[in-house]
Formats: C-alpha cells, sequence, structure tokens
C-alpha cells in the first residue's frame, strides 16, 4: 500500500513543478519597490525631504539597494548640503556595485563631495569677528573724520563772515573809494617824530592739541584750511608726513 502511495506523491509533485519556475521564487526588484517609486515621484514634484525618507526606508528593508543609497546621496550633496552623510551613501552604492558603469560618476561625486566638506571647515573660526571689530573700527574713524570735516566746515563759514564784515556792504566799499578818500591836502599834518619804525614779523608758533590736523590748524590761524601745506612745508624738519602730529609738539607757524 506504501509502495502505491509513492508513485502517486511523485506524480502530483512532478504536476506542480513546472509551475515553481525561477521567477515564482524571485525577490521583488529595489526598483519595483512602492518606496522607491513613491521616492521617484516625490522627487519629480521637488519634495526632496518626503523623497529621501522613501529612500531610506527603501534601505532599511532590504539588505542590497543600490540605487536608493544614490539618490540618497544625491540629494544630501546637492539639496541638504551634508557632505559628510552623501559620501557615506555613495560609498555604499560601490560596495554594492563596484562594476556598474555609475561608479566612475559616483567616485567623482565622492571627489566633490569631500570638496565641500573642506569647504564649509571653518579655517578661521575668528576672522569673521574680527572682520567685524575691523569694520567698526573704520566706522569710528569715519565718524571722527566727519566730526572734524564738520567743526572745520563751521570755522570756514565763519571766516568767510568775518572776511564779509571787514570787507563790509558795497554802500561802505563805495565809501571807501579813491574818489571819497580825503585828499593829501584835507589830512591833517603828520609829526615825523611821532612816526615809529614797524617792528620785525615774529614768526608765530603753535602747540599741536589733541585732535589737530594740519587742515584744522590753518583753519585756527588762517580762518581757512587752504593753507597746511604752508604750515607743512614750514616744518618739514619736524614732520616726517602731513600726518605726523603729536600732541604737545610746537610747529612754526609761516
Amino acid at each position: 500500500m506504501r509502495l502505491l502511495r509513492l508513485p502517486i506523491a511523485i506524480t502530483i509533485l512532478s504536476l506542480l513543478l513546472p509551475a515553481c519556475t525561477p521567477e515564482f521564487f524571485e525577490v521583488i526588484r529595489e526598483t519595483d519597490e512602492k518606496q522607491y517609486q513613491l521616492a521617484k515621484n516625490y522627487q519629480a514634484q521637488g519634495r526632496d525631504d518626503e523623497a529621501l525618507s522613501a529612500y531610506l526606508r527603501v534601505i532599511d528593508t532590504r539588505r542590497d539597494a543600490p540605487e536608493s543609497h544614490f539618490e540618497a546621496g544625491h540629494i544630501y550633496l546637492t539639496k541638504m548640503k551634508d557632505p559628510v552623510s552623501a559620501i557615506y551613501h555613495f560609498k555604499r552604492y560601490i560596495q554594492l556595485k563596484p562594476d556598474s558603469v555609475p561608479a566612475t560618476q559616483v567616485h567623482q561625486l565622492i571627489e566633490t563631495a569631500r570638496k565641500e566638506f573642506a569647504r564649509q571647515l571653518p579655517a578661521r573660526p575668528y576672522q569673521g569677528q574680527l572682520d567685524q571689530l575691523d569694520l567698526m573700527e573704520l566706522i569710528k574713524g569715519l565718524k571722527r573724520e566727519n566730526e572734524s570735516l564738520k567743526r572745520d566746515l563751521v570755522a570756514a563759514q565763519s571766516s568767510v563772515q568775518r572776511m564779509k564784515k571787514l570787507v563790509g556792504s558795497p554802500q561802505e566799499r563805495s565809501a571807501r573809494s579813491p574818489e571819497n578818500r580825503p585828499s593829501l591836502q584835507t589830512m591833517p599834518p603828520v609829526d615825523p617824530l611821532s612816526v615809529r619804525p614797524i617792528a620785525a614779523a615774529v614768526p608765530l608758533r603753535y602747540t599741536v592739541r589733541s585732535g589737530d590736523t594740519l587742515s584744522r590748524i590753518s583753519v585756527r590761524i588762517y580762518g581757512t584750511p587752504l593753507r597746511w601745506i604752508d604750515i607743512y612745508q614750514a616744518n618739514r624738519d619736524r614732520l616726517s608726513s602731513e600726518n605726523a602730529l603729536r600732541v604737545g609738539q610746537e610747529l612754526r607757524i609761516p
């Protein structure tokens, strides 16, 4: 009875085996994974965060997911600006498909990611702060110079007003014209003994103050900043340059 059952079992097995082809036992391909296709759709819509999450889910559920590693690395490098994660996924792709045609491109992407990582390194971590301090000092210097120019302008305007007062109005200038001046006949006689010789001019001296410049000294002495070059030329033996003023230094005023 047992011998009769064996041929029957063999017959049934021979009928079932043709249906069990290699395709029957084949595991679903990575690119056919639902999450992989979903990730592709997200990428096409520009939803990179969601696409990356879908690719990572494919990687978590499969032992081999080279395409997902490649796509994840590309998103990390170009969209997330995370070169370290990109390098990891690109290297996983090469481990899984070392002889594939895109492997050369992936090696190039790894080099690109390394350069991006090096570029992001803070080579001079304090440089930004130093640049900020230098900029603040520059702004302070410009403010001081601006205030100095304002004071020079006010002094120049005051000098112009004084000159206008000295010159006088048109009527006053007309009264001082030669035809209106008294003639020699009408002028009282001059006693020769009362005339004294004019004293020789004595060079003026000026002591440099804090915040002084040659232009500012020129305004104080002459009422105009344009005479600074005369002061500088008169003190070439004391000044190495027009900006080499020292507080307390004594200058000759021509």
